[in-house]
Parts: C-alpha cells; structure tokens; sequence
C-alpha cells in the first residue's frame, strides 16, 4: 500500500474514533439525570484512573503482536461506552461501567497509532516530515470531535439519548477501516521472537531513566498541555453557568475543533521558535482568567481561544517525544506518556470537580488559569538547563 492511501485510510480512522455526538452533551446530560457536580469528577477521574491501569499492558501489547489488532478492537470497546450509557438511566454506576470500555478502547488505540504512523514514516525514510503528519493526525481527531459536537449539539436539542445512540455507528466503521493499517514491524520477526511481552515495560523504563528530555517533554505534556485537557470536560457545565444556548453548544464546540485543527495542520511552521513552549501556555493561561470573569454568553470565545492557542505546542511536543525516543518499545513507551497524563488526571480532575463546587464553575476556570504562570516559568528555566519541550 502506497503511503498516500495509508495516510488517507489512517486520518480516516482518527477522524472516526472521535466522530461522536455524545461529546456534545455527556457532562450535561450526568447532571440533567441528576449526578452532582463532585459525582461528575468521580466519573471522569475513575476514567482517567482505568485507563491508568490499561494504558501500559496495551502498549506493550501492541509492541509484542500486530498493532492492527489493537486498532481493531479499540472502537469496537468504546461503542460500548454508548451502548451502556444509552441504557443507564441516571444510574452512577452504570456510567462508570461505560467509562471503562472507554477506557479500555482508548488504551488499545493511543500508543498503538502514533507508533504506527511513526514507524511507516521511518521506514518511508520521511521522519523529518513527521511533525507535519502528526499536524494531521490531530486535525482529522479534531474535526471528528468538533463535527460530531455540532451535529450533537443539533441532535440534543431534540433528544439527548440520541446523540448516545447516533455515537456507535462510526466507531464500528472505524473498526472495519482498521484492517488496512498494516503494521510494517511485522515483516521483521526474528526482533518479535527474542523479545518477551514484559521487555517491552523494560525498555519503557530505560528510555526515561537515560533521557532528561524524553522525561523533560512527558513532564511538559502531562502537567501543563494537560489543564486544557481537563477543563474540556467541563465545558458543558461552563456553558449552563454562561446561559449559552443548548443549541449553541455544538457550534462553539464544532467551531474550536475546526480552527484548532487548522492550528494543528500548521503547527511544522512554528518549528525552530522554542520559546513558544512557555508563551503559548501563559496567553492560554491569561485567556482562561478572562473567560472566567462575569457571566456573558459571549465569554466562551475567549474559552475558545484557550484551547487553540496551545495547540501547536502540542503538535510539537508529541512529534518531539517521538523523536527523542530510540527503544523498540515505541508504543509501550507513548502508552506510558498517555499514563502519567491520566495518573496526574486523576488528582486534577477531582481537584478541579470539588473546587468548582466550592467556588463555582466560572472561578474555577480562572484558577486554572493562573497555574500557567509557575508552569511556564518552569519551562523558562528548563530552557536555560538545555532541556527543551518542542523542536
């Protein structure tokens, strides 16, 4: 397979994975069938805590067999996220038992693709093009994120159980589109043969404890890039305490995804000017202080421009992690990037439900906002030690 037909059927599975109407209403819908706001954080910290626990065994997992497999499976395990929730009827535990197989699918697919496209890139001899694909890779996620917000925020205004059910469909295409993502390692068994499922866990560990900057970009990626993770979450319940229309909600939503895909796909462009790595953060810290004061609808553009303005760090601290790594266990090694972001996503998302509760939803964004001010002051003294976030 040409690497123009395997680029076009991979964006086309990122795209898919993420194309779900759900996204638009979930946190909403937890607290309009009667969870509270603290019951909200448990939920979305026990997600970060499951997929903590599977992150690490599907990487290594997928280092050990046929990435496609896991490709495969992935989708298939999140449309049960929606199949459960579909019936769960206000149930707490019900919507914890979704936010596993959420769980589960995301772990199978997070260090398996990027290790993928990395390494058919590597064998095309094009890894300095990387940073650009991976642009890409997180553009089509991001238009399937903001598409299936806007067609979600529509589909609500009618019915929100809707939206759930309307998420599974592309996820069961993604699964079928999966089969075409060969693993080009597999041609190389004599490696797959001397090397055991828990070398790979091995590797990971050796890749960190040798490489300041390989932990340098994870400490980058998993704290600071992560406040903006987190608060997405809670955009839902940012925008009943801004009386924004329910029908607004997917546009706004649509309309971020689009521009920050746009962000996304240029971010190659802003290579070369590292000291981006600490101001982005610290405009999108200041961006989220002022989206947190009053309580006009139209504040959630300045919501907005936080999340787009970091995107292009983003770009270049993943394509960064990828090129600063040299082990076999490419995937287990991203697998345990994606693991401390949702161990650290565990304490900041209950941290951040219960002092939402304590002071409000809008203050606690803007205290969100403040902690960029130590985080990019962090990355100003890294910079001066050698250590360096993005290319």
């Amino acid at each position: 397979m040409t690497l123009r037909r395997f680029l076009g059927i991979y964006y086309a599975y990122a795209f898919l994975f993420d194309f779900m109407l759900a996204y638009a209403v979930y946190a909403a819908l937890f607290s309009l069938e009667g969870l509270s706001t603290g019951q909200i954080g448990v939920l979305l910290a026990f997600w970060s805590a499951s997929a903590i626990v599977l992150e690490m065994p599907s990487g290594a997992l997928s280092d050990h067999f046929d990435r496609r497999v896991l490709l495969v499976l992935a989708p298939l395990a999140k449309a049960g996220t929606f199949v459960l929730w579909g019936l769960a009827d206000g149930n707490f535990w019900v919507y914890g038992a979704g936010f596993l197989c959420w769980s589960i699918g995301q772990s199978m697919q997070s260090g398996s693709r990027e290790a993928l496209l990395y390494e058919r890139m590597e064998v095309e001899g094009r890894t300095e093009e990387f940073d650009k694909v991976l642009g890409r890779d997180n553009a089509a996620e991001g238009l399937g994120i903001g598409l299936g917000t806007l067609f979600g925020g529509f589909v609500a205004y009618q019915s929100f159980d809707l939206a759930i059910w309307l998420s599974i469909p592309p996820l069961l295409i993604a699964a079928v589109l999966a089969f075409w993502l060969e693993d080009v390692r597999r041609s190389d068994a004599k490696d797959e043969e001397n090397s055991g499922y828990f070398s790979h866990f091995a590797d990971a560990w050796r890749e960190f404890r040798l490489r300041a900057e390989l932990r340098f970009v994870t400490t980058y990626i998993a704290t600071g890039l992560l406040v903006f993770q987190i608060l997405e979450e809670f955009d839902e319940l940012y925008y009943l305490a801004i009386s924004l229309p329910v029908w607004a909600w997917g546009i706004f939503a649509a309309g971020v995804e689009a521009v920050y895909a746009l962000a996304s796909v240029h971010a190659h462009r802003l290579a070369g000017r590292r000291w981006l790595a600490w101001a982005l953060p610290a405009i999108g810290g200041a961006l989220l202080v002022v989206s947190a004061i009053g309580q006009s609808s139209w504040q959630v553009l300045f919501l907005s421009a936080a999340y787009v303005v970091v995107a292009p760090v983003t770009v270049l601290a993943e394509a960064r992690f990828q090129r600063v790594m040299e082990g076999k266990s490419r995937a287990t090694t991203t697998s345990a990037l994606v693991m401390s972001e949702n161990l650290i996503g565990v304490v900041a998302t209950l941290g951040f439900g219960y002092l939402a509760e304590w002071v409000g939803i809008l203050p606690a964004y803007g205290w969100a906002g403040i902690v960029m001010v130590p985080f990019a002051l962090w990355v100003i003294l890294g910079q001066r030690r050698g250590l360096h976030a993005i290319d």
